[in-house]
């Protein structure tokens, strides 16, 4: 299965995970980003290092793929999450939005790929908040190098799209690249919290 689009999302420092609604149950989220020069399309199939990650691509998304790995500006990603596996490629963050393609794949054919720490990696706890607008709030706890951040995120279906932001967030944060995922897991938050005083986390 795979999906195609434009992501534009908008990521927010958690100071005080205290005051977050009642969460519920999270998923648990290991995922991990691979060397962008390695991946390639091999007879209509997504690759890594010759390694099938994705068969049989459809032309469409093929040839819009080629594109992009063409001008090496891509995040290559696998995710782990619960019983569930995922391939995804992004494109670059150009106003709030990027070009993602996601692919769920059989867990057994990635899952040595993520929980062999080859690769940079985040690990988090998700939960999700119903926003006022029907949209979902994803709250990620963060674990291994990066424990003590909380962020929650939300994605809109467009640029104008106006969302109420509950009183629990702290500063935006969307366009502090820091503070993405994959600058995570090769930087991580231990390394450089202290550089952000503005940023208090609550004790």
């Amino acid at each position: 299965m795979s999906g195609e689009g434009v992501e534009i999302e908008y990521r927010f420092f958690v100071p005080d995970p205290a005051v977050l609604p009642a969460l519920g149950k999270g998923s648990k989220i290991i995922q991990c980003y691979l060397p962008k020069w390695k991946i390639e399309i091999v007879q209509g199939n997504l690759c890594f290092d010759q390694r099938i990650l994705v068969r049989d691509l459809d032309e469409g998304v093929k040839k819009q793929l080629l594109a992009l790995i063409e001008t090496a500006n891509i995040t290559p990603r696998i995710r782990l999450m619960d019983d569930c596996a995922f391939v995804t490629i992004k494109g670059p963050v150009v106003d709030y939005a990027r070009a993602e393609w996601e692919f769920q794949v059989m867990k057994e054919e990635v899952h040595d790929l993520v929980t062999s720490f080859r690769f940079p990696n985040v690990m988090k706890i998700r939960y999700k908040v119903p926003s006022e607008e029907g949209l979902v709030w994803e709250i990620d706890f963060f674990e291994a190098d990066n424990h003590g951040l909380v962020m929650a995120e939300l994605e809109v279906p467009s640029a104008d799209f106006e969302f109420t932001r509950p009183k629990w967030l702290g500063v935006e944060v969307t366009s502090d690249g820091r503070f993405g995922n994959g600058s995570l897991a090769r930087d991580p938050w231990c390394d450089w919290s202290e550089d952000v005083p503005h940023l208090k986390v609550s004790n």
